[in-house]
């Protein structure tokens, strides 16, 4: 994606250190996809919706690349490319609570199926 679209986001000053290096396309500066956060803003920014169409739900798995030094992530398990689920929520400020709880409630599910019961 064009590296502003990262800038704009707040991705790129906060992250930069974790990002690939950027490559020059045709006179434009592109980096490589390290998280899924700005897309799913587009996406919501792209459709014609009313506040009643709230809350709007996106989930992916997405593939993304980061440049984690040694010892970022569990040490020798430290990878560069990986496939991870993604999940944003758009929302009205009184849609919040409900929301939130509806995620803690699947999460638990989800954990509870797998036997795990101490977290």
């Amino acid at each position: 994606a064009n590296l502003d679209l990262w800038k704009t986001s707040g991705h790129f000053d906060f992250y930069q250190e974790g990002m690939f290096d950027q490559m020059e396309v045709e006179g434009d500066q592109y980096q490589i996809k390290p998280m899924n956060c700005p897309f799913h803003c587009l996406v919501f920014k792209d459709s014609l919706m009313s506040y009643r169409d709230l809350p709007k739900r996106w989930a992916e798995l997405g593939t993304v690349y980061r440049y984690e030094r040694s010892g970022t992530l569990h040490g020798l398990m430290r990878v560069r490319g990986f496939t991870q689920d993604d999940a944003h929520i758009f929302c009205l400020p009184e849609q919040l609570t409900d929301e939130i709880v509806g995620v803690l409630d699947l999460t638990e599910s989800i954990l509870s199926r797998f036997g795990f019961t101490e977290y």
